[in-house]
């Protein structure tokens, strides 16, 4: 991973058939950044290991660059990955009880994806499961440390699925228009198709945005939608009981 360049990834990982990359999910290893073990902070900032792990967040930045998937999302516990690794503010935080598994374990969510999960809460009767069972050195109990909850995983897929949520390819590949104006015309009914045969030549060829604004927000009116401001807003999803 370190070792990213155009050329390996073309070779070894590119080829889709033809297809866009839809999502890129990274679960950057943890031990270099996780609050938990902030005791050995000082000699990993020491020999190099930080500088390590700081370099493989930025080379999976680079992997999103290059591929610009319609969504993206990096994973970690509450920790200091964000400040060191140059990540834009978190996008969810959530513990696993939160979506179905009944332990607690603070985690951080950064990138571009739909934060508004469905939810599943539990009591966590596990309490602070990988700490108290999973404690160790051995490759096992890091294993076990590092599976991303089942709970999570699905809330994950179901608020974020490409065939649920047409809205994400379309943002990706409009990029400069408004995400909301985009979301409207697909709950109006317009499909990504006429979508594309409608602005295509004036935001991809003229390079026209005020015109396929134009354009997408005229074919919206006509199908009986009530449009306001399409100022974009973003923010924070912290779940909580």
């Amino acid at each position: 991973m370190n070792n990213f360049n155009v050329e390996f990834f073309t070779e070894w990982f590119a080829d889709f058939y033809g297809q866009d990359v839809f999502a890129i999910l990274a679960a950057c290893p943890c031990t270099d950044f996780a609050r938990s073990g902030c005791r050995y902070f000082r000699s990993k900032d020491l020999d190099g290991r930080t500088m390590a792990s700081v370099e493989l967040v930025h080379q999976t930045i680079r992997v999103v660059e290059y591929f610009k998937p319609a969504l993206w999302a990096i994973e970690n516990p509450v920790g200091r990955i964000e400040k060191l690794g140059g990540l834009p503010s978190w996008r969810l935080s959530f513990d696993p009880c939160h979506v179905g598994d009944p332990y607690t374990k603070k985690t951080l969510i950064w990138g571009r994806f739909n934060a508004d999960l469905p939810v599943a809460p539990v009591v966590p009767i596990e309490g602070s499961k990988m700490h108290l069972k999973y404690g160790g050195r051995s490759l096992a109990t890091k294993n076990a440390r590092s599976i991303t909850p089942v709970g999570f995983s699905y809330a994950f897929f179901m608020a974020n699925n490409h065939l649920d949520n047409p809205q994400f390819v379309l943002c990706a590949k409009y990029d400069r228009l408004s995400s909301r104006l985009l979301g409207q015309a697909i709950a109006a009914g317009l499909k990504p198709r006429e979508i594309s045969e409608l602005i295509d030549d004036a935001y991809l060829m003229d390079l026209d945005d005020h015109s396929a604004h134009t354009l997408l927000r005229e074919a919206v009116l006509m199908r009986g939608s009530n449009l306001d401001s399409f100022v974009d807003r973003g923010g924070q999803v912290a779940m909580c009981f």
